[in-house]
């Protein structure tokens, strides 16, 4: 996991990057050069769309997504610990839901391709919402793991 977690930042990093050189290589040509350089809005609009799917899934994993959290707050701390495990089973449901819906539609646009690009399907904006749930999915299965699977002993000799 801890590898999956560097590659995830990694690339979220990569991802922010690659948009804000494009944005400002498209506003370098269009307002100092008077240049129109279409693809590089629809490059970065596509990175965008991944960069914002894999913040999603980090969000997820370091426990900063929004939350409404009125009733555990009422339950108190016994409540919350009791209400934790059904909270955490109804969000892999949704997840998995999601995961799964997005397949098909990753299918049903792969053969289309970007307007200015035509050598890069659409499939790649859509292939973000797979990638990040599958993220997501493992961010909320791993700690339900944790919690039913006790930890190994350590061996002494």
């Amino acid at each position: 996991m801890r590898l999956l977690n560097r590659v995830t930042d990694g690339s979220a990093v990569a991802l922010f990057a690659a948009t804000l050189v494009l944005v400002n290589v498209q506003i370098v040509c269009r307002f100092v050069l008077s240049v129109s350089v279409p693809w590089t809005e629809e490059i970065s609009r596509l990175l965008f769309i991944w960069l914002a799917y894999l913040g999603a899934a980090i969000g997820l994993r370091e426990g900063t997504m929004i939350v409404i959290d009125t009733l555990p707050q009422m339950l108190g701390p016994r409540g919350r610990a009791w209400l934790a495990v059904p909270v955490r089973l109804v969000s892999v449901a949704v997840i998995l839901f999601l995961f799964g819906a997005s397949i098909p539609l990753v299918r049903s646009v792969w053969s289309t391709t970007l307007p200015t690009v035509d050598w890069i399907s659409n499939g790649w904006a859509y292939l973000a919402f797979t990638v990040s749930f599958a993220l997501m999915l493992l961010h909320s299965i791993v700690p339900l793991l944790r919690g039913v699977v006790p930890a190994p002993k350590a061996v002494t000799q």
